[in-house]
């Protein structure tokens, strides 16, 4: 695979693991009392899709920005990545 798809890849995996957490972080210390609406809510894979999928997409963006923009400049130093 080329080093640069495996990049995009590995780097927006890791972003939306983060968000994920995050999501998962919300409910679980009822952060504005989401975990409460949460825990009565009948349509909890509905709520779990929803946030899975928008959190996961920011932080994947988000994290692969910051990576992009912190790509070394210096040929030598972008192949050891």
């Amino acid at each position: 695979m080329p080093k640069l798809i495996r990049f995009v890849l590995v780097n927006s995996l890791i972003g939306m693991v983060i968000g994920w957490l995050v999501a998962a972080g919300i409910i679980w210390f009822n952060i504005g009392g989401f975990g409460e609406r949460f825990a009565q809510s009948s349509d909890k894979p509905v709520i779990v899709l929803i946030m899975a999928v928008s959190f996961g997409v920011t932080f994947a963006f988000a994290y692969l920005t910051t990576a992009i923009l912190l790509l070394p400049t210096d040929k030598d130093d972008f192949d050891r990545l």
